[in-house]
C-alpha cells in the first residue's frame, strides 16, 4: 500500500497537468506569453502555419469572405443593438462596459476584422495583389 501511495503522489503533477490540458485550462504557452494562432487577448489575429503557407489566391478568397461575412454582421449588429439584451451579462456589458460590449455580433466583428488585416497583412508580405482589387471568380 506505501508503494501505491508513493508512485501516486509522484504522478499527482503529471495527472493534474495532463487533466488540465484536456480540460482547455491555460497552456504553457499561455502562461509564457507566447502567441498561438487564433485570436488573441489583445485584439489581434495570428495566422497558424497553414493559413500562412495558403497561395494567393485562396488568402483572397478567404479575405473576400471574412469581408462578406463583416458586412453581414455590421447588419446584424445595428439590429442586436437596437433589442433589449436578453442575459444579465448583456445588459451588464452595455451598461458598464466599453461602446459594443453586451452585442455579439460587435464581438465577432472585431474577431473577423483582426483576421482580415492578419490576412491582408501576409498577402501584403507575399506581394500578392490586396483583395479590394483582386478579381476571384467563383
Amino acid at each position: 500500500m506505501a508503494f501505491f501511495r508513493r508512485a501516486t503522489n509522484r504522478l499527482r503533477p503529471l495527472v493534474v497537468l495532463c487533466g488540465c490540458a484536456l480540460a482547455g485550462c491555460s497552456t504553457m504557452q499561455d502562461m509564457a506569453g507566447l502567441q498561438r494562432p487564433g485570436y488573441q487577448d489583445n485584439g489581434s489575429y495570428v495566422l497558424s502555419a497553414h493559413e500562412q503557407g495558403m497561395g494567393c489566391r485562396e488568402l483572397q478568397e478567404r479575405s473576400m469572405g471574412l469581408q462578406e461575412r463583416m458586412q453581414a454582421l455590421s447588419v446584424s449588429a445595428l439590429e442586436q443593438v437596437q433589442q433589449v439584451p436578453n442575459t444579465v451579462a448583456a445588459a451588464w456589458g452595455r451598461l458598464f462596459g466599453a461602446p459594443g460590449d453586451g452585442v455579439p455580433a460587435i464581438a465577432e466583428y472585431k474577431e473577423a476584422s483582426a483576421e482580415s488585416a492578419a490576412l491582408n497583412a501576409t498577402l501584403t508580405k507575399k506581394g500578392c495583389a490586396p483583395t479590394s482589387t483582386a478579381s476571384i471568380r467563383r
